[in-house]
C-alpha cells in the first residue's frame, strides 16, 4: 500500500495539475493588477533593462525604478510617461532636434533607444512596437517620455 501511495504521488507530481501544466498562463501587461505589474517590473523588466542599459553605458549599473519612473514614482503609482526624464519634441521637429550638430550625443542616444530599448520593452510588455512608417503599434518613445514643445 505504501508503494502504491508513493507511486501515485510521483505520478501526480510528474504530470502536473489537471489543466495540463504546473505554470499558470502568462497574464498580458494590460490585464495585470498593480501588484502583478510591480512583481513583473521587479523580477523581469528591471533586470533585463538594466542589462540593456549597462551594455550601452556602465553608469547604469545602479539603475533602479526611479531611473525611468522618476523620483516621485511611488506617489504617482509609477504612471508613465513622466516629465522627470528628458522630454522629447513632437515628430515634426524631432528630425531637426536629433541631428542638431551642437548636440551630437542625441543621435547616438536616439539610435540606442529606438533600436534597443523600445523593441526590448515592447517585447517584455508583449505589445507591438510603434512603426513610424505605417503608424501602427502601441509602444513608442511617448510611453516613457513626455512630448513637449522642445526647441531644436
Amino acid at each position: 500500500m505504501r508503494r502504491i501511495s508513493m507511486a501515485a504521488c510521483l505520478f501526480v507530481a510528474a504530470c502536473g495539475d489537471a489543466d495540463g501544466g504546473g505554470e499558470p498562463d502568462p497574464v498580458a501587461w494590460k490585464d495585470m493588477t498593480f501588484e502583478e505589474r510591480t512583481t513583473f517590473m521587479t523580477n523581469v523588466v528591471m533586470p533585463r533593462m538594466r542589462e540593456v542599459f549597462v551594455a550601452y553605458d556602465a553608469k547604469y549599473e545602479t539603475m533602479d525604478c526611479t531611473t525611468c519612473h522618476g523620483a516621485d514614482a511611488a506617489e504617482r503609482a509609477y504612471a508613465m510617461p513622466t516629465a522627470q526624464i528628458a522630454p522629447l519634441p513632437n515628430e515634426e521637429v524631432f528630425p531637426e532636434w536629433v541631428q542638431d550638430p551642437e548636440h551630437p550625443e542625441r543621435m547616438e542616444w536616439t539610435d540606442f533607444m529606438y533600436n534597443q530599448v523600445v523593441p526590448e520593452m515592447a517585447d517584455l510588455l508583449q505589445v507591438a512596437r510603434f512603426d513610424p512608417t505605417t503608424m501602427t503599434g502601441e509602444f513608442s518613445c511617448a510611453n516613457c517620455h513626455t512630448v513637449e514643445e522642445v526647441e531644436p
